[in-house]
């Protein structure tokens, strides 16, 4: 962990304690706001990560001066059962279960952050924290510093989470033994357009034994919200105007969309060393191929038999293709990468998404919640 005290700041201006979940994608979005604070100079920053995480984030935040952002590292838990040696980030996990305690294993931080939060000169302002890290809840009222919860993923996820807590669909569209057949669909009653089937409800719980401790965690990170001074979302009117409209009149607490936070600064660099991904699109570019890209998200598990057909059309498309999948989805087969090599190209670790849909080769894309940038 750093050393105290962490000084930041124009004299004047706010103190932002900023502490992302350790996964990409719920980083990237908080790493762009910060960037944005201090382009129109709105706010000072302290950032806290983990050593692991730590390069990352101050690529993001290069350029970054002493005295706008300072970037503290709470020294991450060692052998916590069910995470991999060496993991301090959710793109290095395997299942929903390994999230579970994944998620727990962050927890174990909580004294370092609120010693560390205590110590910031000036004071901190406010603590803008990932809504999977709901203890900091506690850890903002024990310190008496206003908290906001952030999730990067849209208002309507946040909206149908909700909902589906309240008119709980399983209990309607979960199979039955007996001769009755439940509905093969349910429609949400806010948003009837909204049809959910049980599979989709599970998709996330492919392994089931994550079932039960997942909606723990689930309720945690949504009583944090609930408790929250308010809530930051990585969205805008002009794409959810519904949704976040009926958050602010029936859930709570309100609702900021502060969105589109990838357009608040430009891509992150790539670095000296372009990826094998990135020179294999240049390649297609060069050749004047365009090229499909096909997500299905780092941390949602896709039913074997979806990934399969996936790679079935692909397979049958003949078109160019880059698809980025977890590295234990699915066995893709060698007969798949050899009858689709040359055109399409399978990456097993995380890729920078927007450098991707950036890309003059990149003409289409096709990708699930969890695979969505924002």
């Amino acid at each position: 962990m750093a050393s105290a005290p962490f000084t930041s700041g124009y004299h004047g201006l706010p103190h932002l304690a900023i502490f992302p979940f350790m996964a990409k994608g719920h980083t990237i979005p908080l790493i762009q706001l910060v960037n944005y604070l201090r382009h129109h100079q709105l706010a000072t920053i302290t950032f806290f990560t983990t050593p692991g995480n730590g390069p990352f984030v101050r690529s993001g935040l290069s350029g970054a001066g002493d005295d706008d952002v300072a970037v503290v590292e709470l020294d991450f838990p060692t052998n916590v059962p069910g995470i991999p040696p060496g993991v301090e980030s959710a793109e290095g996990l395997t299942s929903m279960a390994s999230f579970v305690a994944f998620a727990h294993a962050v927890s174990l931080l909580r004294p370092q952050f609120e010693a560390s939060v205590a110590a910031m000169q000036p004071p901190a302002s406010v603590i803008v924290a990932d809504a999977f890290l709901y203890w900091t809840n506690d850890s903002a009222a024990s310190l008496g510093v206003p908290k906001v919860s952030f999730l990067g993923t849209s208002t309507f996820a946040h909206v149908m989470r909700e909902l589906i807590v309240r008119d709980d669909p399983f209990s309607v569209v979960r199979p039955r033994d007996d001769d009755g057949s439940p509905p093969a669909t349910f429609s949400m009653p806010d948003f009837p357009q909204v049809k959910l089937a049980f599979d989709e409800l599970m998709m996330a719980f492919k392994d089931p034994t994550a079932f039960g401790p997942m909606m723990e965690l689930d309720g945690k990170m949504g009583k944090a919200i609930e408790e929250s001074h308010s809530l930051i979302i990585n969205t805008f009117q002009g794409l959810e105007a519904p949704y976040i409209k009926f958050w602010n009149e029936h859930v709570g607490p309100r609702a900021w969309p502060i969105g589109p936070l990838g357009l608040a600064q430009p891509a992150f660099a790539l670095g000296p060393a372009r990826p094998s991904w990135m020179e294999w699109l240049d390649k297609k570019a060069a050749d004047g191929h365009s090229v499909l890209y096909v997500a299905l998200g780092t941390l949602s598990a896709i039913p074997e038999v979806q990934l399969k057909e996936v790679a079935d059309g692909l397979e049958r498309s003949e078109v160019s293709f880059i698809w980025a999948t977890r590295p234990k989805d699915i066995d893709l087969s060698s007969e798949f990468e050899e009858l689709t090599k040359g055109r399409g190209m399978v990456v097993r670790e995380w890729v920078n998404q927007s450098q991707i849909l950036q890309h003059d080769s990149v003409r289409g894309f096709s990708v699930t919640v969890d695979g969505t940038p924002c």
